[in-house]
């Protein structure tokens, strides 16, 4: 075994009580460099995660990506955007959708909505239906909306659409439509606005024709990818908009917490960096006599060093051990049990998301380990400036 690596498993594991302040000093020091680990490997995973389990109940509800005009206008000629979008040499699910602001009533109760229609349920995740085809009278409504308005699946409530302000006509149109059930997303902004309806039924309610409102794109391909690809295929007066463009300001928030969320919990782990420094220094000082009768031996004061180097590498090495073990642990633990909750009216989830991403992961593990190698260079610089007989003098 090599020769450093020796001295430095005596100081961890003494074989006598006089040694066992440097073996509890060490002790000390990996718990607390594995405490600031899990700290920050737990902050960043719970960050990543959140905004991933955001970023897909948006993608479920309004698609990944959007087609419109880019005035907002009607596509008064679907066809040849939706025959520009199918000569697209990658697997996308195109779909057209109709989508305007209507008055829902039912009883005392009257509510303002946004109405999509579409061919079929966009996805199966958050809708709560004993079938998933709608009829030409149905229509499918927030929980949240439903809630508050007292709204039971089988009602008969009254669909208004708002007119253009433009448009000076008082006449309106009522609907009476049938609920057919709810969306519960967990985002309270969509179940209390969004209603699904058929894209013919749509048609009818806001007197669209044959126009529609634009297209929603999905696929299993990475957004990035689709974007690329969309680039050289959408042109003037029609654009794209992803999910996340859609709902930047959500994402933005995010990016903005996310910068002193790190420092703060970085900052913790540094703290635990410093006790590895001041557990070296102790041990220069507990081990002097020690040190003097190997420089005497002939030992180079370098290699005298290079034993504490290891010391630091082997400290931080244990500590991002036992930090990331406990770190995976609790994310998996969460993430299939949820069992920290949170109110979903407020972060759109019930629980707290966690995602392990292995690349911050070996980032965070190997940074930490270089600066634990590190944290150890100024107290081992002590040795040189010193004879050996004033090592022994000291003891």
């Amino acid at each position: 075994m090599n020769l450093h690596l020796q001295f430095v498993l005596r100081y961890l594991y003494p074989k006598s009580r006089q040694d066992s302040f440097s073996s509890n000093a060490s002790i000390l020091a990996i718990i607390g460099l594995s405490i600031g680990l899990f700290s920050l490997i737990l902050t960043l995973s719970i960050i990543k995660g959140f905004e991933n389990v955001l970023d897909e109940k948006l993608s479920i509800i309004d698609g990944k990506v959007r087609v419109q005009n880019i005035l907002g206008k009607p596509i008064s000629e679907p066809e040849k955007l939706n025959s520009l979008l199918s000569d697209i040499d990658m697997p996308l699910e195109i779909a057209p959708y109709i989508r305007g602001t209507a008055m829902i009533r039912l009883g005392g109760y009257t509510d303002g909505i946004i109405i999509e229609g579409v061919n079929k349920i966009p996805d199966q995740t958050y809708f709560h239906l004993k079938s998933y085809t709608l009829g030409e009278d149905e229509i499918i409504i927030g929980k949240a909306l439903a809630d508050g308005m007292e709204i039971s699946i089988g009602d008969q409530i009254i669909i208004m659409p708002l007119s253009d302000p433009s448009n000076h006509s008082i006449n309106q149109k009522f609907n009476l439509m049938k609920v057919k059930g709810f969306i519960d997303s967990g985002m309270q902004e969509y179940d209390k606005t969004i209603a699904y309806t058929s894209i013919d039924r749509a048609r009818d309610i806001f007197e669209m024709d044959n126009a529609i409102s634009g297209f929603t794109i999905n696929s299993s391909e990475q957004v990035e990818n689709i974007t690329k690809v969309l680039n050289e295929h959408i042109r003037y007066p029609y654009y794209y908009e992803t999910s996340r463009e859609r709902h930047r300001i959500i994402f933005d928030w995010i990016k903005i917490q996310r910068l002193p969320i790190i420092i703060i919990f970085s900052l913790i782990a540094l703290v635990a960096v410093t006790n590895i420094m001041a557990a070296v220094s102790m041990i220069i000082r507990e081990k002097n006599s020690q040190i003097g009768i190997l420089i005497s031996l002939g030992m180079k004061p370098n290699d005298i060093r290079k034993i504490f180097y290891y010391y630091g590498g082997l400290i931080g090495f244990l500590g991002c051990v036992l930090g990331s073990i406990v770190s995976y642990l609790f994310i998996s633990v969460q993430n299939k049990y949820k069992i920290i909750t949170l109110p979903e009216d407020i972060y759109f989830m019930d629980y707290i998301p966690a995602d392990f991403d292995l690349f911050v992961f070996c980032s965070v593990l190997v940074l930490t380990l270089i600066i634990s190698i590190l944290s150890t260079v100024i107290p081992s610089r002590s040795i040189i400036k010193q004879q050996p007989r004033e090592l022994l003098v000291q003891e």
